[in-house]
């Protein structure tokens, strides 16, 4: 996929273009609402895949292949994911992937834009082999391996956020302290299981010689 990023002439000038085509989508990005860290996530994911594909299919003087749909399956060959360039593919896709999750809010975006990505350029470079490039397997391993790393930094970055926040108050504590130690009245309808009943002294007077009904008197 990048054969030698010295030998890619205008690479910094695609970049650019391709930046610069993207800029009003970035730019609306900042307008919408939410946080600001998905935002600014956002306003950069354009220019982190303009980066993937300026320096991945821009034409190169190399000549490696003249055969439409030829792709290389060997992981030992020059450029593997122990080179110096196999590591350079694995850092290419960390920034587009990690930004896409970050705003999105959902890592399997990040990691399903990196692999669909890497796979659709390795396509294009075995199908046009005028533009000097090489389609290898290890190139998609690499790129997927980036894309994975970008997800995971973004993950544990917002990880390490959230439990800062979850960090409670010296207020916090003391609200919640009165809150236990305060009895909570009992509900409507336990009211009249709480009711002490007094039991009231009755006297009886005894029915009177004159026949009128007895009388009885509380205390």
């Amino acid at each position: 996929m990048l054969e030698t990023y010295r030998g890619i002439p205008h690479l910094l000038d695609t970049w650019l273009v391709l930046t610069g085509m993207a800029l009003p989508v970035a730019l609306s990005s900042l307008r919408r609402p939410g946080a600001l860290p998905p935002r600014l996530a956002a306003f950069g994911m354009p220019a982190a895949f303009a980066l993937v594909l300026a320096a991945t299919l821009s034409p190169t003087p190399h000549r490696f292949s003249t055969v439409v749909g030829q792709c290389g399956t060997h992981l030992a060959t020059t450029g593997g994911l122990t080179s110096v360039q196999g590591l350079l593919n694995v850092l290419l896709f960390v920034p587009a992937a990690g930004a896409l999750a970050l705003a999105s809010g959902r890592p399997g975006d990040g990691i399903a834009a990196g692999i669909g990505l890497s796979a659709s350029v390795e396509a294009v470079q075995a199908l046009i082999p005028q533009l000097g490039r090489s389609c290898q397997l290890h190139d998609l391993i690499a790129n997927t391996a980036g894309a994975f790393c970008g997800v995971g930094l973004v993950a544990g970055v917002q990880s390490i956020v959230r439990r800062r926040q979850l960090v409670t108050s010296t207020y916090v504590v003391e609200h919640a302290a009165m809150v236990v130690v305060r009895p909570r009245p009992p509900a409507r309808h336990r009211r009249r299981d709480h009711i002490t009943l007094r039991p009231v002294p009755v006297q009886v007077v005894a029915k009177p010689a004159n026949g009128l009904r007895p009388v009885v008197r509380t205390r």
